[in-house]
């Protein structure tokens, strides 16, 4: 009897000793929850254009413009974990704010890492405009001379008429180089600027802290200025408008408050609209403003205006005549080495 028993208890032995081999051998859940490899797809972006912070908090830089809507997340995880949102899937992204992603291990280990895109300023193309000379027989002598800030945009222009008055008008930007003020010391001026998806949609002018014009800037199916609408609160709130109509992105015809001037173009560069940051730049459209070309003929002039370019294609000088020859104009430009 007592044999038996002993076998028994060999028997039992034997078995818990299988069971406890059997359960070191069987292989455990994962609890690695990491992002191994990370990228995001942007509409119209290149590659070579998205700088990549990686770690738990990954930040993402990309050039001004780009769009944060319908992104594609390309994710590599820890075998076996998964992620949300998914690689694959569709997200959004707010500039500047933090978008969190949890991966989950197979374990059920948690591990979260936030994304953050931040989209670059914008930068101007580094041709500088040093001088803008106007000559006009009944207007006298303008001379502008402008100076740029580090994103190669103006910060300042100093205008001096006829030699003796001279009136500087000072850019304030914000962090993306957007122009948010512009500043007339001398006269106490100040026009501040409101933005929406990236346009300038109004602005405010102020003398001495008092409002003296409100404007509404509306654009066409193209993005181009179409209409500026001007409030004069010292005249009753006089509501007055300028409308501009565009073709190969100069201002073909513009109606000025209610005087209409026309203009045809020629193929060389324009040099004011690479003074300014675009949504800047779309509402000083003019004739004799920013344009892709520069006027050479019109109501501006009597006859065909001829420029004299340099070798990059910008204008160095034009004279003409205008009110059947009443009165001449002469340009020149200078411009920044680069």
């Amino acid at each position: 009897m007592k044999k038996t028993f002993s076998i028994i208890f060999a028997f039992i032995a034997i078995a818990l000793t299988s069971c406890s081999s059997d359960d070191d051998n069987a292989v455990q859940p994962s609890s690695l929850a990491e992002i191994t490899d990370f990228s995001l797809t942007f509409n119209n972006v290149n590659e070579s254009d998205i700088n990549y912070d990686l770690g738990t908090n990954i930040t993402v830089s990309v050039p001004f413009g780009t769009s944060l809507e319908d992104i594609i997340p390309n994710i590599a995880i820890s075998e076996g974990a998964t992620i949300t949102p998914a690689s694959g899937e569709q997200v959004d992204f707010v500039d500047g704010e933090a978008k969190t992603f949890t991966v989950t291990a197979e374990d059920g280990t948690e591990k979260e890492y936030t994304v953050t895109v931040n989209v670059r300023g914008e930068v101007g193309s580094g041709t500088k405009l040093k001088t803008y000379t106007v000559v006009d027989l009944f207007f006298g002598t303008s001379v502008k001379t402008y100076s740029y800030n580090e994103a190669n945009f103006v910060s300042e222009i100093s205008e001096e008429i006829d030699g003796t008055e001279t009136t500087v008008s000072s850019f304030v930007y914000d962090d993306k180089n957007q122009v948010i003020a512009l500043q007339v010391e001398a006269k106490n001026e100040e026009t501040t600027y409101t933005y929406e998806d990236g346009k300038i949609v109004g602005a405010e002018t102020t003398i001495d802290d008092n409002l003296v014009f409100t404007y509404e800037y509306i654009y066409n199916e193209n993005g181009d200025l179409a209409i500026e609408r001007r409030i004069d609160h010292t005249d009753d709130d006089d509501l007055s408008e300028n409308k501009f109509v565009y073709e190969n992105g100069n201002v073909i015809e513009e109606n000025q408050y209610g005087l209409v001037s026309t203009a045809e173009y020629d193929d060389k560069n324009n040099p004011f609209i690479e003074l300014y940051p675009s949504a800047y730049a779309a509402i000083n459209v003019g004739i004799q403003s920013v344009n892709q070309n520069n006027p050479i003929s019109g109501t501006l002039a009597d006859d065909t205006i001829p420029y004299e370019y340099n070798e990059d294609g910008y204008p160095v000088s034009a004279s003409y005549s205008y009110y059947d020859g009443a009165a001449t104009v002469d340009k020149t430009f200078t411009y920044y080495a680069e």
